[in-house]
């Protein structure tokens, strides 16, 4: 279990955010293990000024050793690339091109396990994410709170099929891997990451939330939007003590770091 909570200077175009606070937590819930990890890139205000800020949550699965090292890998590597970002290059290709990259090097190494993985770079065109697995990216604005990225689920694509005529609604409820990864960091078959192509420019008090899902399972969205509503180090805190208070027998380990955007 550990909070974080500090801020970093940075100026938006078409925006009066000067300031991200930000606030995060990490509880191992009711496993015997931590899978989870969680990271900046640096603070410093040289490097924000030419790489601008990334935060990351991975989710690691295998059980034990295996998701922890494959989660931490996909972070501490995800931040590192982001020195090397072909500048020419548009954003979101870049953090595809990164993801694919780790993907590979995961294989390669032959660690086992497998990692989600959520990251948000901010840069003075807006915010970008992108996500592989079931890992979330929400907004909190204006008090509504608003999903930004697609899980990486069978259900999804089996909703696909429905929309599409080829299964009924009930079908895909019914159907035994609906809530299975369809892909994620480590898989063998190759990943699409969903990432965005236009930024996201912030709006004065917005939050953004990058979560694994132990907390948005934990949680629901009118409990996710209290908690929002503080200031993000008081946000992130206040996640983690209503899901502790629910003392859920089968708790995930669960993740949260949560930005605020300030003048």
């Amino acid at each position: 279990m550990g909070r974080r909570a500090f801020f970093v200077r940075m100026r938006f175009e078409d925006s009066d955010v000067r300031k991200i606070t930000l606030g995060s937590i990490r509880n191992q819930g009711a496993r015997n293990y931590q899978e989870d990890s969680f990271g900046f890139s640096s603070v410093n205000k040289k490097d924000i000024e030419k790489y601008g800020f990334t935060a990351m949550v991975a989710d690691g699965m295998g059980g034990l050793s295996g998701g922890a090292q494959v989660s931490d890998y996909v972070v501490t590597s995800m931040l590192e690339m982001q020195k090397s970002r072909d500048i020419s290059a548009p954003v979101h290709i870049h953090l595809s091109r990164a993801l694919h990259t780790i993907n590979n090097n995961v294989l390669l190494s032959g660690m086992k396990g497998g990692s989600t993985a959520a990251a948000v770079m901010c840069l003075p065109a807006g915010i970008h994410w992108c996500t592989v697995g079931d890992s979330r990216v929400y907004l909190f604005r204006d008090g509504n709170l608003t999903l930004l990225n697609e899980d990486s689920d069978y259900l999804n694509r089996l909703i696909d099929q429905v929309i599409s005529d080829e299964m009924t609604y009930e079908e895909a409820n019914e159907n035994s891997k609906k809530d299975a990864l369809a892909q994620y960091m480590g898989y063998k078959g190759g990943i699409e990451p969903d990432v965005n192509s236009k930024p996201l420019v912030p709006k004065k008090d917005d939050k953004i939330l990058i979560c694994s899902d132990g907390v948005y399972n934990a949680l629901s969205e009118a409990e996710l939007s209290r908690a929002l509503a503080s200031p993000a180090d008081e946000a992130a805190e206040i996640i983690e003590n209503i899901v502790i208070s629910k003392a859920y027998s089968n708790q995930d380990n669960f993740t949260a770091v949560v930005l605020g955007f300030i003048r």
